[in-house]
């Protein structure tokens, strides 16, 4: 009896995902560098660097050795590398700065060319420009840390899209998918967000040591809120008038938002392993890179960070934190082997 269970059981799960998944846009919508400078190395340090373990559930901060030399902090104070990196792109589409910074973080380390299409074309693309739909009385949608989920051309799904719906139809690519890409391309990565925190690492100390890791030459791409606070939003065009041309030139754009409140939520739940698992994260979700701080490596007063919507910012420490808080602390290292 219980194999003849078995057995109907899975034929419904096939038909009914393969009927969900079938469902036309219709369906949905019915539901209310060139060149790149590349940093010297000092052969003579070593770091022992860690790969992401998806079965690792917790993370010493003693697991990932970056010991500075005694005057390293010295000499280096108050800079940023975006001198470094000589080529710093303004994102493609609406909505595919993971896409973009990875691109920028690829190209600077490995010297080559990489486009924000080539990474698109390194991700899962399944549910690529997919609504979520409804069952069970839920939202269902799929999992961020697998698949590039939502449209990635924003403004152009508007027209098509009801005004309720529109919450659900950014793009969203998380930290694990990202890693994935980085692997492809035969960099070596780490993993830390506020999920695998213990009593001797947290937000402070992830922050000193990421700065640390670029201290060792190595990069870091973040997730935040891109909203910023009106008092602390460092630039005066829009972001609407933002062009590749006025970057270059040092122009740069605001991240004003309608509210920065941390209410900005979306709910949904997707399948894993025969189970629904939720998944609650934040309206105007952004990606970014880390260029360096301002003051000391224990104790920064700002964060230089690489937007690759509105560029380059420098935040006080307060609002830097706030925005990142609100994505977890998601942060993704890279480097070579």
């Amino acid at each position: 009896m219980k194999k003849v269970l078995i057995f109907i059981f899975y034929y419904f799960f096939i038909f009914w995902t393969s009927y969900i998944y079938s469902f036309s846009i219709n369906d949905y919508l019915n539901f209310d560098y060139s060149n790149v400078l590349e940093r010297e190395i000092d052969k003579k340090i070593y770091v022992w660097y860690i790969c992401y373990d998806d079965k690792k559930t917790s993370f010493d901060i003693d697991d990932v050795n970056v010991e500075l030399e005694d005057n390293s902090e010295k000499i280096i104070k108050d800079l940023d590398i975006s001198n470094e990196i000589k080529v710093k792109r303004l994102q493609k589409k609406t909505l595919s700065c993971e896409l973009s910074v990875a691109a920028d973080i690829i190209s600077y380390l490995t010297s080559k060319n990489v486009t924000e299409d080539d990474v698109l074309n390194s991700v899962n693309k399944t549910y690529l420009n997919k609504l979520p739909y409804k069952q069970w009385d839920k939202i269902i949608w799929w999992n961020p840390n697998e698949w590039f989920i939502g449209y990635i051309d924003y403004y152009w799904a508007w027209a098509k899209i009801k005004p309720t719906q529109r919450d659900m139809t950014w793009y969203w690519i998380y930290e694990k998918a990202i890693a994935k890409v980085y692997e492809k391309y035969n960099l070596d990565y780490f993993i830390i967000s506020e999920d695998n925190y213990n009593s001797n690492f947290d937000s402070k100390s992830h922050l000193t040591f990421l700065l640390k890791n670029l201290l060792k030459w190595n990069m870091v791409q973040l997730w935040w809120d891109w909203c910023t606070r009106s008092e602390y939003d460092d630039w005066t065009i829009s972001r609407y008038d933002i062009t590749q041309e006025k970057a270059d030139n040092k122009i740069y754009a605001k991240n004003n938002c309608p509210t920065t409140n941390s209410d900005r939520k979306l709910e949904w739940y997707y399948l894993e392993n025969w189970k629904l698992k939720k998944e609650t994260w934040l309206i105007w979700e952004h990606a970014f890179y880390l260029l360096w701080y301002e003051w000391s490596l224990d104790n920064p007063k700002k964060v230089i960070v690489w937007d690759s919507d509105t560029w380059y910012h420098k935040y006080n420490i307060e609002e830097w934190m706030r925005k990142w808080s609100l994505m977890a602390y998601k942060s993704l290292i890279v480097r070579k082997p």
